[in-house]
């Protein structure tokens, strides 16, 4: 071929045949019944993968899907490493905790694959992101199938992508099936490539069984996205050989069409094209089974994770910030230091202004967080910070699945975001991305990913109705690898947010609205005074940890957010200690156990739904501890938040509700 050195040529065709090699290996080893789990091959899309990593670097990153076999080997991660992960070693690539649908090697820039479909897209446009906001010259591929464009993951992630012309390749591999049902029946418009034009930028059909047309097209997105002028759309023509996964015999693709894509096998295509001699083919192909016979043979003998390593890699050790800031992790303030009065918004906007000073990789996204002239956020907490720091405040598009995507992608290379959703409720919009991506990643990655991300979340009743006002703390608190914290004052949100940023792990921040606007914030109705006495000083409040409000002995009352305050205001009469439990994930057990064996008695109370709430786990944690405290529960019944106020204050638990659960407890226990 002119213009392409032989050993170029030579070492392309070798890694497609280790790829095919490789899945017809696997395949046999799943249909024995020696591996366990499932697979998701790729036979007969050798080309694509091929193509598009040999035309990145080795700082260059890409994501894949739950069919990444492929990817992985044409990334560069060794076949060894592969197989072991697809038998659960703990040598695997993953250490046994990713298996085949999740394989990646972040020292060869690729990311575990994300198996929710689209899921990857929102995280390679964050990646992309975190590299234009460190003037990094790296790019990103992202592969995923024709099935993708469906998703709102798609669309969310590349108008982002679009918007902020990120260095991300959208590699979709069209294989013409999504799982066994074809592009037509699902697309008005099946030419993929079609979809760029709309978004604003280029995209280009190309035949994906010819790798070096993969590898040229793939090349000339590459300079686009160095250059500045990505994103760039790849539709990869191409066919799989093999069901969607291990037993699917595929008898929905007609025996014509699967015909007439086995003549444009890629492999061959290219043998012929480039002349391959028998020679040639006999070297590489001995070569490869050698290599792929010792690495299932080692397989079989690697060591496993035992089952005392069940709960390794579930977070990371808190980090501290780049040496030459030179602060403490955790900082003491000093007795006796200066203070001044600060509501929860004042102290949300100077802690995040403080951290941003400090560390360059902090930086906030989300819906109206810096529009000059705007509202900063929906409740006033970025108000400003788009004069001090304009490039690190990202204004979005109403899309809280890409953004929440986005931050995480970004998390994982490193950056320290602060996402911003407008209302919580919209948090089922991203938790896809919080729950699958976010709170995973470093667990399915054997512990080499960390992902330092911040998520902040209104919530409350506050007139708003259903939509807008539920509590949403229950939903998030049982996931593991994610953190949740509930700040119910000034001091503790600003102390959270500093703890949060510097803990390594994806973190979930609950604020309550009538707590914003004590101080500082546009007063709701209702609003409670939680303004505090902040230091002046650098300070952090732990994650885990709860703080005493009042010492009493006849009950323990457990509270967070609003609750607490109302807990406090008929504390005294009661006799009650109070709780504020403010970790809602970790529980810190400790505080909560020295109380409640003081007392005898529990009264836990929320906000949210009486059933399925966190007060729930709280009632259980203790019993199981603590089997001679009496309990109750006091929360809001099990219907959606109303709207008229009448019936809004009849829903949610007030300071008499909290009295009233409390003497009914101690009355049964006198009774």
């Amino acid at each position: 071929m002119p213009g392409y050195d032989r050993k170029f040529l030579l070492d392309m065709y070798e890694r497609m045949v280790l790829i095919r090699e490789f899945e017809d290996t696997v395949k046999f080893l799943f249909l024995e019944g020696t591996m366990p789990g499932t697979i998701h091959q790729c036979q007969g899309q050798e080309a694509t993968a091929v193509g598009v990593c040999t035309a990145l670097s080795s700082d260059d990153w890409i994501t894949s899907t739950f069919r990444g076999h492929g990817h992985a080997l044409a990334k560069g991660l060794a076949p060894q490493e592969l197989m072991d992960e697809l038998f659960g070693a703990e040598t695997g690539c993953c250490k046994g905790r990713g298996g085949s649908m999740h394989v990646g090697n972040m020292s060869k820039g690729m990311v575990p694959g994300i198996a929710i479909v689209a899921g990857g897209i929102p995280l390679a446009a964050g990646m992309a992101l975190s590299f234009k906001l460190e003037n990094k010259p790296h790019v990103v591929a992202s592969f995923f199938g024709d099935g993708a464009i469906a998703e709102g993951a798609f669309h969310e992630g590349v108008n982002m992508a679009a918007i902020w012309n990120l260095p991300l390749i959208l590699v979709c591999e069209n294989n013409l099936y999504g799982a066994s049902t074809h592009v037509d029946l699902v697309m008005k418009n099946s030419r993929i490539s079609d979809r760029a034009k709309s978004y604003g930028f280029r995209g280009e059909t190309v035949d994906g069984n010819d790798v070096l047309a993969v590898y040229e097209a793939a090349q000339k997105a590459v300079a686009e996205c160095r250059a500045g002028h990505g994103p760039v759309l790849l539709e990869l023509m191409t066919y799989r050989r093999t069901g969607h996964s291990r037993r699917d015999p595929c008898h929905y693709q007609p025996k014509d069409e699967r015909e007439a894509w086995a003549q444009r096998d890629p492999i061959e295509r290219f043998a012929a094209k480039v002349q391959i001699t028998a020679e040639e083919h006999e070297l590489i192909n001995t070569r490869i089974q050698k290599t792929l016979t010792a690495a299932v043979e080692r397989a079989k003998v690697a060591p496993h994770p035992s089952a005392s390593d069940l709960t390794d890699y579930v977070f990371a050790e808190a980090s501290p910030r780049p040496s030459a800031l030179n602060e403490q992790l955790n900082p003491v303030v000093s007795a006796g230091g200066s203070t001044r009065r600060l509501g929860i918004a004042e102290a949300l906007r100077e802690g995040i202004t403080e951290e941003m000073a400090a560390d360059p990789r902090v930086f906030c996204i989300g819906e109206d967080i810096g529009v000059p002239g705007g509202w900063g956020g929906a409740f006033t907490v970025t108000l400003g910070l788009e004069k001090r720091f304009p490039e690190r405040m990202i204004n979005t598009p109403i899309a809280e699945l890409g953004f929440f995507g986005l931050a995480t992608g970004a998390a994982v290379m490193g950056m320290r975001p602060i996402a911003d959703v407008q209302y919580g409720d919209f948090l089922f919009l991203a938790s896809d991305q919080i729950i699958n991506n976010a709170a995973k990643l470093r667990y399915m990655s054997g512990g080499t990913i960390s992902v330092p991300l911040v998520m902040r979340a209104p919530v409350g009743a506050t007139g708003r109705g259903s939509q807008h006002a539920q509590n949403m703390e229950r939903y998030f608190t049982g996931v593991p690898g994610l953190k949740v914290v509930a700040p119910s004052n000034a001091y503790d949100a600003k102390g959270l947010l500093k703890a949060a940023l510097r803990d390594g792990n994806p973190v979930l921040m609950f604020e309550h609205k009538l707590l914003y606007g004590s101080k500082g914030a546009r007063a709701e109705g209702g609003a409670v005074d939680a303004s505090s006495d902040v230091p002046l000083e650098d300070y952090v409040v732990p994650i885990g940890k709860a703080a005493v409000r009042r010492e009493g002995k006849r009950v323990t009352v457990l509270a967070w957010l609003l609750m607490v305050h109302y807990a406090m205001q008929v504390a005294d009469e009661l006799d009650a200690e109070v709780i504020d439990v403010r970790s809602l994930s970790p529980i810190d057990w400790e505080t909560i156990g020295a109380s409640v064996r003081k007392t005898g008695h529990a009264v836990i109370v929320e906000e949210g739904p009486v059933t399925g709430g966190v007060g729930a786990e709280i009632a259980a944690g203790i019993a199981e501890r603590w089997p001679s405290v009496r309990v109750t529960r006091v929360a809001s019944p099990d219907v959606p938040v109303p709207f008229t106020p009448v019936l809004e204050n009849a829903y949610r638990p007030n300071a008499d509700c909290i009295s009233m659960g409390v003497r009914e407890i101690l009355e049964e226990s006198h009774g």
